[in-house]
């Protein structure tokens, strides 16, 4: 079995340079817990929830600060959630990941730190992944 290490990531159609190890995301199936209820005679049963205030896909990744990149994330903030991020990816061995977040926002003010040893971070977050 291989591991995936170096995943493409498009954003809205455009191929992104990215920083080699740094893609995390999360597929939106949200957060669920599990708390008892009494049935009475000391016994109790589980009660599952499932938090749909959680059900939110994210991707993030970093990028060098390159001036053609900067502007483009730029104007991908001022886009609001009108943004498609795609990671697809093969290991050495044929097995394949692609994962689709629609309606992608940056929702936060992210820094933009410049240097030669210095990278950018960014973190979208959407529709749960497809």
């Amino acid at each position: 079995m291989d591991v995936l290490a170096d995943p493409s990531i498009v954003v809205n159609d455009a191929p992104i340079d990215i920083v080699p190890n740094s893609v995390v995301y999360k597929e939106g199936a949200g957060e669920q817990s599990v708390r008892a209820a009494s049935t009475g005679g000391g016994n109790t049963t589980q009660v599952y929830a499932n938090n749909v205030e959680t059900n939110f896909g994210m991707v993030k990744f970093e990028f060098f600060p390159a001036p053609r990149q900067i502007d483009f994330f730029r104007g991908i903030k001022k886009n609001l959630n009108n943004n498609v991020v795609v990671l697809t990816g093969t290991t050495t061995d044929g097995q394949r990941l692609r994962r689709t977040f629609n309606r992608a926002s940056l929702l936060t003010d992210y820094e933009v730190p410049l240097g030669t040893d210095t990278t950018i971070e960014l973190e979208f977050n959407s529709d749960p992944a497809v």
